[in-house]
């Protein structure tokens, strides 16, 4: 059973999290595209303390914070047969103290299991960025690489079995360069069995211990730089 660190504060849930590897980090560990050009040496000096990353924030994070908990009582609202719990602790891996979760709540069901509950607010300015990132080949809904690795590292912490991620998804376009305007917005829910994905995330699990290892000795892991090629967010490494 994973262990449960809690935080009153702000500043106390980022001393945490910056002791281990959270959700938001898997995608770079698997190599997935990440906005800002971060790369996994980025990563390791942060987490080895070799540089003190201020406590960013921009109007999109902003704006997810505020939307955060109101999609989890809209979702409360449209599933009266679940309970729906916001958590206020850091779970910790039961074996692996620095794979560590911070969920945005957890659903129970009548039967009493529990999943993950996992909410994501993103802007689209691009419908190639959209057909990219949330449609796959056949062009059937899907979820973001990254997103899906989050999940997955929230299933390596807890071992629950499913996971829901409700989407707030705002379509914005630029008119003649001027003002935006809302185009459209969707709240879109996935759900993710863990069992249909056990390969990746024993592959994740080795991955964040190879990376935590090279925190422990001091040793800066191999570099990888990624940089975009063309248009729809492609990217390719030098």
């Amino acid at each position: 059973m994973f262990k449960k660190i809690p935080y009153s504060t702000h500043d106390e849930w980022l001393r945490l999290r910056k002791q281990g590897i959270g959700g938001s980090d898997a995608g770079l560990l698997m190599d997935i595209e990440q906005h800002g050009n971060k790369n996994i040496v980025d990563l390791w000096l942060e987490k080895s303390g070799k540089i003190n990353k201020l406590d960013e924030t921009n109007s999109a994070m902003e704006r997810g914070h505020k939307l955060e908990p109101i999609v989890r009582k809209l979702y409360a609202i449209d599933n009266p047969d679940k309970v729906i719990r916001e958590v206020k602790e850091l779970y910790v891996h039961p074996k692996y103290d620095f794979i560590r979760a911070s969920l945005d709540g957890e659903i129970i069901l009548p039967n009493g299991d529990i999943g993950i509950l996992e909410i994501k607010t993103t802007t689209i300015h691009q419908y190639l960025t959209y057909k990219e990132l949330w449609k796959d080949e056949e062009n059937n809904d899907t979820i973001p690489e990254n997103y899906l690795y989050q999940v997955l590292h929230y299933f390596l912490v807890t071992d629950y079995d499913f996971a829901v991620l409700v989407a707030d998804i705002r379509f914005k376009c630029f008119e003649d360069n001027s003002d935006t305007f809302d185009l459209n917005k969707q709240l879109k829910t996935y759900t993710i069995y863990k069992n249909e994905w056990m390969n990746r995330i024993e592959e994740l699990k080795q991955k964040e211990i190879e990376f935590w290892s090279y925190v422990t000795n001091d040793i800066e892991p191999p570099y990888i730089k990624e940089y975009p090629i063309g248009i729809g967010g492609k990217y390719g490494r030098k």
